[in-house]
């Protein structure tokens, strides 16, 4: 198949204008301004659009799809008592809806990949019935002590023996530093090393969670205090800082949001090779602090966006990501903008030459944005507020001259 637009984002700030891309399979194999069809060989021209890697979003609860709107603003430990209220209702029947409507909303603003932290493990057994590529993060965590049920374990281990290649992959995800023990963060990095599975948490999210560990009180401190046996705690640590100590923070490590960091955290950030992930929408629901976008990537510090779950946001849309956190950052550039939602996750899920780029060799995971007006791609690609024109996964078309596809 050959695809043809107005401007083709090949990642790095790199763009084709025209540009043509050769799928062969589920590959890319060629790229250029121009390529000689071959005899038989479909073809779709785009026209005035951008051509890009699919998007990725680097963090989701698509088990909470169906709570948009449910859960008011207001502090962190307020509303984790009411999702936890929420979640007691939720029956397997909707949480399948849910996973289909997520999945609905990802494709429809170009997303093609996700990390999905999954808490119900049994829904892995529907894991090949979802078009995108999916890495499905297991949430971990043992505040108190809980066993899974047959169905569970039954759909985690054949997840494991015989994954739905090639778009579902497993990860692991160790809740957070106040509900995960040292000893299962260890586990965890033990078995990833092991395994070669991608590990995330979510740390220095609140400033409830700083108040938590740096004081050892709080709303969150007593929350915790009430649903289990609560952290140890013998200094004043910052969460990340406790997290190192306890032997958790393990190499390649996704962390999700650090909104509250201080000065040693930086000289922690500095000398590890992770990667983070900002939420723009959600930090926006909860009013949280500016977040030190500018200051991370001064450091070298890989930075990925990503939309967190509909129980704090109104949409799984990383295009709005890009436009809320903007606003707040105005002096980067487009181009960045666009790394954070495509390379920047590939690299950090570990595919930094096959997934989140446009180059001979990578997987056939494309979208299409009209391209209206203006001279920079990568801002027609931010502002579009249409669903894609084009949309490939794995060399699969989900979308083609305004129609979907099964």
């Amino acid at each position: 198949m050959l695809l043809t637009a107005k401007a083709v984002l090949l990642g790095s700030g790199e763009v084709l204008t025209p540009g043509t891309v050769r799928v062969l399979g589920n590959r890319i194999v060629d790229v250029a301004e121009k390529i000689p069809p071959r005899l038989g060989e479909e073809r779709i021209a785009l026209g005035d659009a951008v051509l890009s890697p699919g998007l990725i979003n680097a963090h989701v609860h698509l088990d909470y799809t169906g709570l948009r709107g449910k859960l008011p603003a207001s502090s962190f430990p307020a509303w984790v008592k009411e999702i936890l209220r929420h979640k007691a209702s939720l029956s397997l029947d909707s949480l399948q809806e849910a996973l289909h409507e997520g999945f609905g909303l990802l494709a429809r603003s170009g997303t093609t990949g996700v990390a999905n932290m999954e808490a119900y493990p049994e829904l892995l057994l529907l894991a090949d019935r979802f078009p995108l590529r999916c890495w499905w993060f297991l949430e971990l965590l043992d505040i108190r002590p809980h066993a899974w049920s047959a169905e569970a374990t039954c759909a985690v281990l054949r997840f494991f023996d015989n994954p739905p290649l090639p778009l579902g992959k497993l990860g692991l995800a160790p809740h957070a530093p106040y509900t995960t023990s040292p000893e299962l963060y260890r586990l965890v990095r033990e078995s990833a090393h092991r395994f070669l599975l991608p590990v995330t948490t979510h740390v220095a999210e609140s400033p409830e969670e700083w108040e938590m560990f740096h004081n050892g009180e709080g709303a969150l401190w007593e929350l915790v205090r009430q649903a289990g046996e609560g952290i140890a705690r013998e200094e004043e640590l910052s969460p990340l800082q406790w997290l190192h100590r306890s032997g958790g923070l393990a190499p390649g490590m996704i962390l999700v949001h650090l909104n509250y960091l201080d000065d040693a955290d930086w000289a922690l950030l500095a000398n590890k090779e992770v990667s983070v992930v900002h939420c723009p929408k959600s930090h926006a629901f909860f009013s949280y602090a500016p977040f030190p976008l500018e200051r991370m990537l001064s450091f070298g510090i890989p930075v990925c966006l990503a939309t967190d779950s509909l129980a704090s946001n109104d949409t799984l849309d990383l295009r709005e990501e890009i436009r809320e956190a903007r606003r707040r950052h105005p002096a980067i550039r487009p181009m960045q903008w666009w790394e954070m939602v495509t390379a920047a996750p590939a690299r950090a899920l570990g595919f930094p030459r096959t997934l989140g780029v446009i180059r001979s060799g990578a997987w056939a995971d494309l979208a299409a944005f009209r391209w209206v007006g203006g001279s920079d791609p990568w801002e027609a690609c931010i502002e579009s507020q249409e669903e894609p024109l084009f949309l490939m996964v794995h060399g699969n078309v989900l979308k083609s001259e305004g129609r979907w596809h099964r």
